[in-house]
């Protein structure tokens, strides 16, 4: 099956996506990975913390099905892909103050001047992500691409309700985590840069 690499999300048929309902344990924290594409980073996620729930927002609907039928497969139930588009759909999937974490893993980049506008990180974004976080909650962000690393840094620190988990204006020195996305495994394969930030919601 060809799946494309890049969907615009401005696309009519992506504003009006209609929603399964999303039902979580209430016992449990809740981290979304945004753009999962085929889950990769979640199920290493659950594999490395099995007592969280994991959700992955996704556009391509091909791969959201492919990602659960894999999950269902390897009996990793906390882990659950999600048809919808991450400019319009987050409050609709999830309640204000209910997500531990946030992770944007190698957006993107929407090279061209006119495209820029479909980049996923920016300042609403980070506004709706603060209303999704719990108190103390993350936002991390990784990339390859320099430019992307900056804008998210900047439409981070301009919030100004977000505090950096090293120095201000400063990227981190390596994961938190040992889960990986393939793409970020790649990147590392080929000895890439990789830029990373991580925030807490104050």
């Amino acid at each position: 099956m060809r799946i494309r690499q890049h969907v615009n999300p401005l696309r009519a048929d992506f504003l009006e996506i209609p929603l399964e309902p999303l039902v979580l344990p209430p016992d449990r924290p809740v981290e979304v990975e945004l753009g999962s594409a085929e889950a990769q980073f979640l199920v290493e996620r659950a594999a490395e913390d099995p007592s969280r729930s994991y959700v992955g927002v996704e556009i391509r609907r091909e791969l959201v099905e492919q990602s659960n039928q894999r999950c269902q497969r390897l009996g990793l139930a906390q882990v659950r892909s999600v048809f919808a588009n991450i400019s319009l759909d987050l409050p609709r999937l999830f309640a204000p103050s209910s997500v531990t974490r946030f992770f944007v893993n190698f957006p993107d980049p929407w090279w061209k001047q006119r495209q820029r506008k479909r980049r996923v990180v920016g300042e609403e974004l980070v506004e709706q992500l603060f209303a999704l976080l719990v108190a103390g909650g993350e936002i991390h962000v990784a990339t390859d691409i320099f430019d992307i690393a900056l804008d998210a840094m900047a439409a981070l620190e301009g919030n100004g309700r977000f505090a950096s988990l090293r120095e201000p204006w400063t990227f981190l020195r390596e994961s938190r985590f040992a889960a990986r996305s393939r793409r970020e495994r790649h990147c590392e394969a080929l000895g890439l840069k990789v830029w990373r930030l991580a925030y807490r919601r104050t």
